[in-house]
């Protein structure tokens, strides 16, 4: 519904997680902020190969989650108390980028808020 009436009244949309951006991004002058904290949760995917992770979570509750099933992320954060949506909607540049690639080139899909649902195949 946000983004609805945030569309026809050419609002600023901000979405903000743990608000660790910089340069203001998580602010909307004029606009609204939306709170993506909520989007939370992980379930481990097809044979185990994978996490689903909301985009609210925290990189270091996704390392506590995949470590209690034998499996950590290739790439993650350098300070890991952003949030997952958060530094994909970055690319994901971290110290281990030059080894690993960058977190997103490390994501299979997601899921983007538009107004309309649409899954995207990276």
């Amino acid at each position: 519904m946000i983004l609805e009436v945030g569309s026809s009244h050419n609002l600023t949309l901000a979405p903000r997680g743990n608000g660790h951006s910089t340069g203001g991004q998580a602010q909307a002058l004029n606009g609204v902020v939306m709170n993506m904290s909520n989007l939370k949760g992980f379930t481990i995917g097809a044979e185990e190969s994978y996490v689903d992770a909301g985009a609210g979570e925290l990189w270091v509750d996704l390392l506590r989650f995949t470590l209690n099933h034998e499996l950590a992320p290739s790439s993650w954060t350098d300070y890991l108390d952003l949030t997952i949506g958060g530094t994909l909607s970055n690319a994901g540049i971290s110290g281990q980028t030059f080894r690993f690639g960058p977190q997103i080139k490390n994501v299979l899909e997601l899921e983007v808020v538009t107004g309309t649902m649409l899954s995207l195949s990276l």
